[in-house]
């Protein structure tokens, strides 16, 4: 279905292609991907999938969605998959509960 095509797919909104706020489309809404259980191999992962080389840096968001849209957190990655789908699930969570993740690749 498309739907199934959509889940897991990854986008960097508010930058350039290759630059921005982290979104993953999870369970059936693009989601804003909190910076607390993000780390280096999360953002390699993120990187390839975009097709975008490897990661220049992550930090916090200096703009940040409103709340009334859900996040999403707990990816855990060792780096070498081709998709964040692949890594360990992740959880929704309210976007007011942590920062959120901005993604510059290469």
């Amino acid at each position: 279905s498309s739907m199934a095509f959509h889940e897991g797919r990854v986008r960097l909104s508010g930058g350039s292609e290759c630059q921005g706020e982290g979104e993953i489309y999870f369970r059936q809404d693009w989601r804003r991907v909190l910076l607390d259980s993000w780390s280096l191999s999360e953002a390699s992962v993120l990187c390839r999938q975009l097709g975008c080389g490897s990661v220049l840096n992550y930090r916090s968001s200096p703009s940040t969605t409103e709340h009334k849209h859900m996040c999403v957190t707990g990816f855990s990655c060792s780096g070498s998959e081709a998709h964040l789908g692949n890594c360990s699930s992740a959880q929704p969570v309210n976007c007011s509960s942590g920062e959120q993740l901005y993604v510059t690749c290469s």
